[in-house]
């Protein structure tokens, strides 16, 4: 292939400029676009490349040579998808060594080959950039700026048990031997897993993102604040430079390189429950059981090594036909009941692991074809590892595209055959290594790269690769029109794009795992990881650090079902005598099921977040300050995330206080979205909340003004994502919860089959849902559906719920028409009061090809109400007694006995209670704690001390008060 450049040449006595007419045979993977600029420096026996790809992003390389050493284009590595998406600058001129866009102003210091970087559009310096130490074998880029304020990104990291903050300043990203490393962290085993994507933050909107295209191992510092530094090994630095109008922007462009994600399955948004590890089908059997009786939905289980035969059978991947037997057919009848499985796989390959019905093994297959990773150059002599954990053996080498399709054809296929489209892929950091083993390796501009640190870092990125490969081969047999996911323990930037998601490894069971999980969350978000889970629950329960292991699951369930995807509980069942994982035998049950409900519930809006990512580039769970970026209160806060751009959600990790304290509630009016109580009305504010709604413990979850929440049918009868129903019963009704706002807002509802691979041929639907309010005045407009998929509901009824807190209902109009509140007789084409804050709008079924729009018409209140939540600590009771409040306000009570307020034992000797009904802009009210007897009015203690008050506030919430016995 040829490139054809127009030239220019400028000299002066310190450096060369050119842009050539010469042509370049191409070595590098990516192809080119004659419509991007590229412009060569040099100086002082040392050059620079750099390449505008677009307004807003340029592209570059350092190294040491003469411009005669630069291939064109840029190489990139395969974590960067096809820059053919890219058409150049859309204006672009050079004066000197000045570089413009339309966005940008680029000047490259002569002498040092530094470049700065200047934001015409947002008048501003992004920074500059410097390669150092280039003669080294560890080279360096420092990057200068006086707008250093904060810094994201960068993969997974586990640093810091006792905090979720989140920002990177003042720490260092120091990696494993070869980079991506699997280490201990607070009693467990996770991974550094690393994605060379930074972002950095400045005053307000002052923001930029670098992107180094790296496969070697990277070290980061962030510890003086005017100049950063990422120090990494290989021959040329090559790296891309990101501008944009805020964070959230940033990380589209930083997708525009690295690719799209896929839309996952939507049963992998449920529940799926794991162990190390079911030994046979009657063990799944026994705990699907138990959860259908309990009326757990679940969508699936995985299946760790001993579906395989354990470690025995390392690297078989085949079903073990004595405890798993007649695996075909029993997949199909657990699918028949919506239950599927993810199965483990690992990269090694132990000499004992047969394949069924073979006399040879899978090892000494692989080492005649010479497609496990070698000792040495010259022949197939495997790196074997001897006597470890799961026996001896090698490892497949996936940087053999030959190997890996080979091993595709042989092992995945005849799993897909049997209906397993789910990929649980483990221990490929790699977790063990050969440091002078041999790789087939790929080309970097005609030079082969096969040593273990030219692969290290993109060894699970291959594998993923291959897997996706084979898929998109086969994709004209019939079984191929299934939808994969694979959630790996390691990655690369570019997963994404082939269907992949991550898990944050062996993680143990304490605060101190479940702190680090939540921030990771954060900067994986940030990395283009939108599906990201942990083991639910910790996987290692030897280094629990509570009283009750009970207690500890069931408040990570509650975080995992609102932040996981998948929401999977996994533990090393013997490690402890408590190493159940099934949600319905451990922790509180109700709670557990609860929150699993609510999961189920926001399926339409979970799966649509997931479809925006893979349209535009959405984060499903943005990190506050993606949202929030001049909120300078959102910048180190890791433990609070939005789901989507109407849900936040605050994680807790706690024991002994049923309140969460300091949540940050930014800008806005913000409701609690179980209740639709206001909370706050201006937002910017923190608050402690109650981490229990009743006896059920949840994760504080709010709604802010202007959102529009799809919704599916979640009850008793709810088997799993897809809407299958335990009494044989189709539900597809449309149902919508609005909070009403004076700024106009939308959301599209994707729909689509949920399993197959039709949405990439846009057989997906849409339905655009908008809000208004005008004075007292509120219209909800449902679109008719855009688009069909198979199975599309051709009619189907429609609710919308609206929250109006402190309002009274006037009317309702459909289409212009009064609609009529509902009666005992009469429950659809009606309206009803579900609550003291909100009134649903109930149709029946719809054309999916019309449109609706209703028109509520509202009033204020007289008087308004607060919420407030009461707890009284110490309250040891016994059996028959409980704890309560009494005040002197009517809904407290009025120091009547009888009328006095029972409150929870949530987190006992602490009793609590969340009460919406307190008089709103009311001074010195005045309460107690008592403890009384349930059967009777006697009262056996009061709270010691004088009374205690508080003035309840204008509206909202007004806090936690609190007494002690």
């Amino acid at each position: 292939m040829k490139i054809y450049k127009y030239y220019r040449i400028i000299v002066s006595s310190a450096f060369v400029l050119f842009l050539s007419s010469k042509s370049f045979d191409l070595y590098a993977k990516s192809t080119f676009s004659e419509k991007i600029p590229n412009l060569q420096y040099s100086s002082n026996g040392k050059y620079i490349s750099i390449e505008i790809l677009s307004d807003d992003i340029i592209h570059v390389e350092t190294a040491n040579g003469t411009t005669s050493d630069i291939k064109l284009p840029i190489y990139t590595t395969p974590m960067i998808t096809s820059q053919n998406n890219f058409k150049g600058p859309s204006k672009f001129s050079k004066n000197g060594n000045v570089i413009e866009t339309s966005n940008l102003s680029i000047f490259i210091d002569e002498k040092t080959l530094c470049i700065s970087y200047y934001n015409k559009k947002l008048n501003y310096n992004l920074g500059n950039i410097c390669p150092l130490n280039l003669n080294n074998s560890t080279k360096t880029l420092q990057i200068n700026s006086t707008q250093n304020k904060n810094a994201y990104g960068l993969g997974q990291y586990f640093y810091d048990p006792n905090s979720a903050n989140g920002d990177w300043i003042g720490r260092k990203w120091e990696p494993g031997e070869f980079g991506n490393t699997f280490v201990g962290f607070s009693g467990g085993a996770n991974s550094k897993i690393q994605f060379p994507i930074l972002y950095a933050l400045g005053n307000e909107n002052q923001n930029y993102a670098i992107f180094i295209d790296s496969p070697y191992k990277l070290s980061w510092d962030f510890t003086n604040n005017q100049a950063w530094n990422a120090s990494m090994w290989g021959d040329q630095l090559r790296y891309f430079i990101i501008a944009g109008d805020n964070l959230e922007q940033l990380r589209k462009k930083y997708l525009s390189l690295t690719g799209l994600p896929t839309v996952p399955p939507k049963k992998t948004l449920g529940l799926w429950v794991s162990e190390y590890g079911y030994k046979n089908w009657n063990e799944v059997n026994a705990k699907l059981n138990n959860l259908r009786q309990n009326k757990f939905p679940i969508d699936g289980f995985a299946l760790d090594l001993y579906w395989f035969g354990g470690t025995k059978g390392m690297g078989s991947i085949s079903f073990d036909q004595m405890n798993f037997p007649d695996a075909a057919t029993n997949i199909k009848k657990y699918k028949d009941q919506g239950i599927e499985f993810i199965p483990i796989q690992e990269s090694y390959i132990s000499e004992t692991a047969f394949a069924p019905n073979s006399n040879k093994s899978d090892y000494q297959d692989l080492m005649t074809r010479c497609y496990l990773v070698r000792k040495n150059l010259q022949n197939c002599d495997p790196v074997f590892f001897k006597d470890t954990w799961w026996g001896s053996g090698g490892m497949i080498d996936w940087s053999n595209d030959s190997a890996a399709d080979y091993w595709f054809q042989k092992k995945e296929i005849p799993l897909i055959n049997m209906g397993i489209n789910n990929f649980w892929l483990d221990l490929n950091e790699p977790e063990m290594y050969d440091a002078n083993a041999y790789y087939f390796g790929y080309n970097v501009n005609g030079v082969l790269k096969n040593r273990h640190s030219d692969i290290a870092n993109l060894y699970a990125f291959k594998w993923i690769e291959s897997l996706h490969r084979g898929y998109t081969l086969n994709q004209k047999n019939s079984i191929f029109q299934e939808r994969p996911l694979f959630i790996s323990r390691a990655g690369a930037p570019g997963m994404q794009r082939f269907g992949a998601g991550m898990w944050s490894g062996d993680i143990g069971s304490n605060l101190g795992g479940l702190r680090a999980h939540i921030n990771n969350q954060m900067n994986v978000s940030l990395s283009g990881i939108d599906f990201y889970s942990a083991d639910t629950g910790g996987f290692h329960r030897n280094v629990f650090d509570g009283k009750d292991i009970q207690k500890l699951y069931t408040q990570w369930f509650a975080n995992a079902v609102v932040f996981d995807f998948p929401v999977r509980p996994h533990t090393w069942v013997g490690e402890t005598d408590n190493s159940e994982t099934t949600p319905s035998l451990i922790g509180d049950i109700n709670s557990n099921r609860e929150n699993i409900y609510q999961r189920y519930a926001l399926a339409p809006y979970y799966y649509s977040l997931f479809y925006r990512a893979h349209l535009f580039g959405e984060a499903v769970t943005p990190p506050l300050v993606t949202l929030f970026q001049n909120d300078l209160n959102a910048r180190s806060n890791s433990s609070e995330k939005m789901i989507g751009k109407f849900l936040l959600g605050s994680s807790i990790s706690q024991y002994d206080d049923p309140i969460r304290r300091n949540i940050y509630l930014p800008e806005g009016r913000w409701l609690n979205y179980h209740t639709l109580d206001e909370v706050t009305y201006n937002g910017k504010t923190y608050i402690d909340y109650p981490i229990y709604l009743g006896n059920n413990y949840k994760i504080p979850l709010f709604v802010r003004e202007g959102a529009i929440i799809p919704q599916m049918l979640v009850d008793d009868k709810t088997m799993d994502m897809l809407g299958l129903r335990s009494d044989g019963s189709k539900i597809n009704d449309l149902i919508l919860k609005v909070v009403p706002s004076n700024n106009k807002s939308e959301f599209t509802l994707y729909e689509d089959d949920g399993h197959s691979i039709d949405y990439k041929s846009s057989k997906y639907s849409q339905t655009l849902i908008s809000q208004i309010r005008s004075g007292n005045n509120i219209t909800v407009s449902v679109s008719a559906i855009q688009g069909n998929y198979n199975g599309m509901p051709l009619k189907r009824k429609q609710s919308v719920e609206i929250a109006i807190p402190n309002e009274t209902l006037l009317s309702i109009n459909i289409n212009g028409s009064l609609l009529n509140k509902c009666t005992e007789n009469i429950n659809e084409n009606c309206w009803t009061q579900s609550s003291r804050n909100s009134v649903i709008a109930k149709l029946g079924y719809i054309a999916t090809n019309t449109s609706t729009i209703y028109s509520f018409s509202l009033k204020q209140n007289g008087s308004n109400y607060s919420q407030y939540n009461f707890t009284c600590f110490n309250s040891t009771t016994k059996t028959g007694e409980s704890v309560y409040i009494l005040g002197n306000t009517p809904e407290l009570g009025n120091w009547d006995t009888s009328k006095a307020i029972k409150l929870n034992p949530v987190e006992y000797p602490t009793w609590s209670g969340y009460f919406s009904n307190i008089s709103s802009n009311t001074n010195n009210i005045q309460w107690k704690c008592l403890k009384k007897n349930d059967q009777s009015n006697n009262v056996i203690q009061w709270q010691n001390g004088p009374n205690n008050t508080f003035n309840s506030v204008v509206r909202g919430y007004g806090g936690n008060v609190q007494g002690s016995f």
